[in-house]
């Protein structure tokens, strides 16, 4: 299924974790529109404003996968309203252009680990804080860094 014109809900769902745990990372109706939202409105013009394909390594989680990732309890992840990806370009560089960009309505993007960016939107109806951080540490113990 067709997300947007660049992205599939099988690449927005996959998940090497999942598969190997048994664990369903089967989205609801909900959750499916959310991702939808996120690829359209900030995914596609990502990849627009960085000129490059994204390759997506973490989009939706179920709760359970959520846990045994060791993601944040009130993760975008699980509504599908976030999307961690890489690109072929160095990541501060595509980071500093998202973050700066002012046709993109992202809630929050991070820098983690400088080994790839997270992009989330709000829940549907609400404006973007458009908050901007580096995130160094692992899972459990993250250290956040607010970005002007």
């Amino acid at each position: 299924m067709r997300l947007s014109d660049h992205f599939s809900l099988e690449e927005l769902t996959f998940s090497q974790i999942a598969a190997r745990s048994g664990l369903d990372n089967t989205p609801t109706p909900a959750q499916i529109a959310n991702l939808t939202r996120l690829c359209e409105t900030v995914l596609e013009p990502a990849r627009v404003l960085l000129g490059l394909p994204l390759h997506i390594d973490s989009g939706f989680r179920s709760a359970t996968l959520n846990v045994k990732v060791g993601g944040a309890r009130s993760s975008a992840h699980m509504d599908g309203r976030a999307a961690d990806f890489k690109v072929g370009m160095p990541l501060a560089v595509a980071f500093d252009q998202l973050r700066r960009s002012t046709s993109i309505p992202y809630d929050q993007i991070l820098l983690e680990c400088a080994s790839w960016i997270h992009i989330a939107i709000t829940p549907d109806g609400q404006l973007p804080r458009r908050e901007a951080f580096t995130a160094a540490g692992r899972p459990g113990s993250w250290k956040y860094e607010r970005v002007t």
